[in-house]
């Protein structure tokens, strides 16, 4: 009898290590609109992204993609959609090609560790997840999804099912502990590119590889190391203050900045393999909507073919 158990188990399939069970008056029997599953899926990965950050002390505040170990060992893999109602989706994690500084767990655990802080009502959130979790909310509507609930299964016999709800109740409060600026500690690194001096107002902005720059305080006690590192590549730790309804960083209140290499700029960034859209998204960039501002930036009595030439020219 055990054995006929087991092979019935095996001929299912992988045990999903996430499900969500999508609810609400505008869902269908085992259905899910498109535009809704992508966000859904999308909105996921980024929170179970940015647990993982903070499972390993890594900031979650910051421009461009995860690192690719973290990207490599969390990234969820959508393996069924069933249910007569709710819908319900089955994730399973990807699993890595080569040896990852991780454990095997690790992955469930930034999944456990998202639903643990649903629990105690989002309080225990770290700030980059509590806003991945309040974009993810933005699908709640009265028509629509009322309902996301968050279930991590029992898969190894040890580690019991646990799950929590995103509701309407959830989002606004989420929406309470977000819409106002939050307090976080902040590390950047970029180029020291600008510093103002005066009396009582001592302020310098860091230039990042990715993204906008940082505007930064700090005291008179750091005057003269701020001095020295102008124009050098520095990394810099601090209070910051981080804008409603967003991770930009409003405001850094320098308390450690040190000399960093060319290292320290890339962040872990350089080897993500960031997707085009996420470049787009980290630098700020958006699409051109009126062709006629390129106009004009070639001089009417200039050769457009001669110029390409002379490029091309000075290439070799």
């Amino acid at each position: 009898m055990a054995n006929i158990k087991r092979k019935s188990q095996l001929e299912l399939g992988p045990r999903p290590v996430l499900q969500l069970k999508v609810d609400g008056p505008g869902m269908r029997k085992g259905r899910i609109p498109v535009p809704e599953l992508v966000r859904i899926c999308r909105e996921a990965q980024d929170a179970i992204n940015r647990q993982a950050e903070a499972l390993k002390k890594r900031k979650t505040y910051h421009p461009g993609p995860v690192e690719r170990s973290i990207q490599e060992e969390c990234t969820l893999e959508l393996i069924g959609i069933h249910g007569n109602s709710p819908t319900t989706l089955d994730f399973d994690l990807r699993k890595p090609q080569r040896a990852l500084p991780f454990t095997e767990e690790f992955g469930d655990k930034a999944i456990r560790e998202i639903i643990a802080g649903l629990r105690k009502r989002t309080d225990g959130f770290d700030p980059g997840v509590l806003l991945r979790m309040y974009t993810m909310s933005e699908v709640i509507t009265p028509k629509l999804i009322s309902r996301i609930e968050w279930i991590a299964p029992s898969r190894n016999g040890h580690d019991r099912k646990v799950s929590a709800a995103i509701t309407k109740a959830v989002r606004n409060r989420l929406a309470k502990q977000l819409s106002t600026p939050r307090k976080a500690i902040v590390e950047v690194a970029g180029v020291l590119d600008m510093a103002d001096f005066k009396p009582e107002d001592f302020r310098c902005r860091i230039d990042l590889p990715i993204g906008a720059s940082v505007e930064c305080t700090f005291d008179q006690s750091k005057a003269d190391q701020v001095l020295k590192l102008l124009r050098k590549n520095v990394r810099v730790k601090g209070d910051g203050t981080i804008h409603p309804y967003t991770d930009k960083v409003e405001v850094l209140h320098i308390n450690e900045i040190t000399l960093a290499g060319l290292e320290a700029l890339t962040d872990q960034s350089f080897f993500a393999n960031p997707s085009l859209q996420e470049l787009l998204a980290a630098s700020n960039v958006k699409p051109i909507t009126d062709p006629s501002i390129l106009a004009g930036w070639i001089p009417e009595d200039e050769d457009v073919d001669e110029m390409v030439k002379h490029i091309y020219e000075s290439r070799k």
